[in-house]
């Protein structure tokens, strides 16, 4: 595995860029009411989410079923939503039907919903983020720090190029997880690496984006071939894409390589096979929907809210938590529990009463 200690401090500088770049400026308004406590009945969570194409997007459902059942809360499935305005009419019907929290995960376009999540607020239903980035009068988001994911995915492809060579970066612009990390990687490329030369750079649309992620990849391997040495994937189901699109171009690894962002069975089987994807940075989903799970716990059932004194969650409302990079040097080994790659958080992994060995793990 790759050192990257002596590059932190860019890192920190990355994280400042980050923040000028794409963290929104929340500001809740402290009139809206109290989500409602709920003691006495079974509360009621409702869960809006992108379609379950993704691998991520599954894991996060799966834990947040875990935790449902846990919990004995009632969970209403708004799952596999693939464009903004479907998205927006599931929020509202979860309104209407008068859930008492509401988790909003990996949705893109969250800015559209930004009426709909007010009106949730001033009827008393909390409203929590999963992997979107702090939105206006959310009560909390969490995330890892994106930026830095991206600049982190980014050193290692120029480190794998050993400082010169061609790449190519895909983004999702009208996400803010997966256009952070671009935006950090273009700045990388363009600004600061002199031997890396950026050829190309395309947003994916929403919908659609998952032909795109097979034929914008194609288009450069006829276009480039052996001149491109990299693609750039924001996340991973458009890397896995890009490199089904290399194989089948008749191109290997050793031609051109693949990274991504997320980490996950598909993603793994990839590395293993030796495919053009080569390395990922796995993301903690599970953790994520537990730390959602554990906050409406404190508001919605006993009344402490972000900030609070015994808060979980920080007056600024993020909550970030870390991610690993994941290639052929630490892959998990094949049904492995995806709670491994993580090391059990820094827990004992035979603790039966630990959160995450809570139901039936995800399996890898």
């Amino acid at each position: 595995m790759q050192n990257y200690r002596g590059v932190l401090w860019q890192m920190v500088v990355l994280v400042a860029l980050c923040a000028v770049i794409g963290v929104i400026a929340v500001g809740a308004d402290s009139n809206l009411p109290h989500p409602r406590v709920v003691t006495d009945r079974q509360l009621v969570v409702g869960y809006c989410t992108a379609e379950l194409t993704s691998e991520s997007v599954q894991r996060g459902w799966k834990q947040a079923q875990i935790e449902a059942e846990h919990r004995g809360w009632e969970l209403v499935d708004a799952t596999g939503y693939s464009s903004v305005p479907l998205a927006h009419d599931a929020i509202a019907t979860l309104i209407n039907m008068g859930v008492d929290a509401i988790v909003l995960a990996f949705l893109a376009g969250p800015e559209a919903h930004t009426d709909l999540v007010l009106a949730a607020r001033e009827a008393g239903i909390g409203v929590y983020g999963l992997g979107i980035g702090l939105q206006p009068n959310y009560l909390m988001d969490v995330e890892m720090i994106n930026g830095v994911c991206g600049a982190r995915m980014a050193y290692y492809g120029i480190d794998r190029l050993k400082g010169a060579g061609n790449v190519a970066l895909m983004n999702l612009e009208i996400h803010p997880p997966t256009r952070r990390r671009g935006y950090v990687a273009e700045a990388l490329f363009t600004k600061d690496f002199p031997g890396i030369t950026l050829l190309d750079y395309q947003d994916l649309p929403v919908p659609g984006w998952e032909d795109a992620a097979f034929n914008i990849p194609a288009n450069w391997c006829g276009k480039y071939g052996n001149d491109l040495d990299w693609i750039f994937a924001p996340w991973d189901t458009a890397g896995i894409f890009a490199a089904r699109a290399i194989e089948q171009a008749g191109y290997t690894k050793d031609d051109i390589f693949v990274t991504g962002i997320d980490g996950g069975k598909e993603a793994y089987a990839m590395i293993r096979q030796g495919t053009p994807f080569v390395a990922t940075m796995s993301q903690p989903f599970e953790l994520y929907a537990h730390d959602v799970f554990e906050v409406i716990q404190q508001v919605q059932v006993e009344g402490i809210l972000p900030g609070e004194e015994g808060s979980l969650v920080p007056l600024s409302g993020s909550v970030y938590e870390d991610a690993v990079l994941t290639d052929d040097t630490n892959i998990p080994s094949e049904g492995a529990s995806i709670h491994e790659v993580f090391n059990f958080y820094g827990g004992d992994p035979n603790d039966l009463d630990a959160w995450y060995n809570w139901g039936e793990p995800y399996r890898l």
